[in-house]
């Protein structure tokens, strides 16, 4: 497959099949992956991968905890508003999707399902922890986790699966920490969900648009 194919093909999967990934098939992927840049070469990234019993576990979990009205504490801050074409994008993307899976503004049932998906993983077999050292700066460091997490998810669909990055899966980090036997002093950056995508589910077939070349594109 051609870099090219992976890059137009790749779109975030919010619908999997329940099918296991074999682990010899995310280790591939990793193994290629690793070869992602860093910066200074540093590889801060270390990285754990949940399926079977932990994934639902993790699941079960942070829905139980979301519905209890816990706030997020993730380790990394989180935007907490956009503006101007940003807020604009992030709206739009919101309305499209949930246009394109028939859910209606009014839908309040339906939008918190779809809400609570998320923490499931969109029922995703398994999903790719990447955490980071405590006392890494972290500007850099999730910039570089940001490099080999879009490597992964090239490689990915290479091996006919598909993937998301999950907001989601990190808003709990002291649960993911407990449930993946991970140090207190790490920092769990973000989850990428993983697997084979629904065929013909909307969640799973819907792509956000992009900018045009002309409007992100300045010479100098």
């Amino acid at each position: 497959m051609e870099l090219n194919e992976a890059i137009h093909g790749r779109r975030s999967v919010r619908l999997f099949l329940p099918d296991p990934i074999p682990r010899d098939t995310i280790s591939k992927i990793v193994e290629t992956a690793r070869w992602a840049p860093s910066w200074g070469n540093t590889q801060p990234w270390e990285i754990v991968y949940a399926d079977g019993e932990k994934a639902k576990q993790l699941g079960d979990l942070f829905v139980a905890e979301a519905e209890s009205g816990k706030f997020p504490r993730p380790d990394i801050n989180m935007p907490l508003d956009f503006t101007g074409d940003h807020k604009a994008r992030y709206v739009g993307l919101g309305k499209a999707l949930l246009t394109s899976m028939g859910i209606a503004r009014d839908d309040k049932a339906a939008r918190q399902q779809h809400w609570l998906n998320m923490y499931k993983f969109f029922g995703a077999p398994g999903v790719v922890y990447f955490t980071i050292d405590g006392g890494l700066n972290e500007p850099y460091s999730c910039l570089d986790i940001g490099s080999i997490g879009t490597t992964l998810c090239y490689l990915a669909f290479e091996q006919g699966l598909g993937t998301i990055f999950l907001a989601a899966s990190m808003h709990y980090p002291d649960i993911v920490k407990r449930v993946l036997d991970i140090p207190a002093t790490k920092k769990v950056v973000i989850g990428i969900a993983i697997g084979k995508p629904h065929p013909t589910a909307p969640a799973s077939l819907f792509r956000s648009d992009r900018e045009p070349v002309e409007k992100v594109l300045r010479f100098a």
